[in-house]
């Protein structure tokens, strides 16, 4: 027998497991929101534009972005994603790193950035799953 309330029950207890098992960008901004609190704390102003999508495991990923003497940056990087290795670095134009420092917790890396001059800047950054073909992410940033 088919009946139709035992599909909606077991439907509603399907449910829930399927948005564990799908991280999605949004939660990866939430992630990169996360690690971007202490910095807040310490007075960097969050942008409201931040980057997102989804990238093949160990791929790694360019964003060019203007910098400004003077200022002091961060960039916050976040995944939904469990069991995923994050690494970003922060490049001049003549492929020199300039970043401060770098911290990665379980689904988030920030790195500190006091540009040396006023130029474009490259973040690389790849995200490596141990258990997907694909990961979400999310990359945001601040300064003070």
């Amino acid at each position: 027998m088919n009946s139709l309330p035992g599909k909606t029950i077991l439907l509603a207890l399907l449910l829930p497991l399927t948005a564990l098992v799908h991280a999605t960008v949004d939660e990866s901004h939430d992630f990169a929101m996360e690690a971007a609190t202490p910095f807040v704390e310490q007075g960097f102003i969050v942008r409201e534009d931040y980057w997102n999508g989804e990238v093949k495991s160990g791929q790694k990923l360019m964003i060019t972005h203007q910098l400004f003497k003077g200022n002091e940056y961060a960039f916050w990087l976040g995944t939904a994603n469990e069991n995923v290795v994050l690494d970003m670095k922060v490049f001049d134009e003549k492929g020199q790193p300039v970043q401060i420092n770098a911290k990665a917790d379980k689904f988030s890396m920030s790195v500190r950035v006091n540009p040396p001059k006023t130029g474009t800047y490259r973040i690389v950054f790849d995200l490596k799953s141990k258990k997907e073909a694909s990961v979400m992410w999310a990359l945001a940033y601040g300064y003070r």
